[in-house]
């Protein structure tokens, strides 16, 4: 009898153990979130932060979550400026996360309306395309880690693995798994 739904306590151990094509999925992560594009990264985790929640997916949304306010953390710590822009967050972001939630759960109310609010919002149009690439990373990464049983990390773990995130990104990540694998 196979233990598969118990075998796995960490999404990293899935994509090592499936590194042919999960390597792909890591270095689109890689770009997606922590590359310099029109969001800045601590919006981005928000928004997988807020898919991983509304998909019921713990285990994501604490780490993004956590991600997310370390970020807003140092941006507030580094600059009375950014701190001051950090103010009006929720206003300026308001209409990307309500276009989040319906590319999560409702696709067929997309409007154009949607589209009009983010652009009167001063973002360009490609920005649409970017948080819907986003809230579908978060959605993939959603059912890996919930069709595989992982469970949440305790708060040990999740504080490491955010601090690994940050310093590291996906791709570091991935690098620092698979050479601990290749020591034992």
């Amino acid at each position: 009898m196979s233990n598969f739904l118990d075998k796995y306590k960490s999404v990293y151990n899935v994509f090592l153990d499936n590194w042919d094509y999960q390597s792909h999925y890591v270095m689109f992560l890689e770009k997606l979130l922590y590359n310099e594009t029109i969001l800045p990264i601590h919006i981005k985790e928000m928004i997988f932060a807020y898919i991983s929640s509304l998909n019921g997916c713990a285990y994501c949304k604490n780490i993004h979550a956590e991600i997310a306010k370390e970020l807003i953390d140092q941006i507030k710590t580094s600059s009375p400026l950014e701190d001051i822009s950090m103010s009006t967050i929720e206003e300026e972001y308001k209409s990307i996360l309500k276009f989040s939630y319906k590319v999560n759960e409702d696709l067929s109310s997309i409007s154009q309306n949607d589209v009009d609010e983010i652009l009167s919002n001063g973002f360009p149009e490609n920005v649409i395309s970017e948080v819907i690439a986003i809230c579908s990373a978060a959605q993939y990464m959603n059912t890996t880690v919930k069709a595989h049983n992982i469970p949440p990390l305790n708060d040990n773990m999740n504080s490491a693995s955010v601090r690994m995130m940050i310093q590291k990104g996906y791709q570091g990540l991935a690098d620092y798994m698979l050479e601990k694998r290749k020591k034992n």
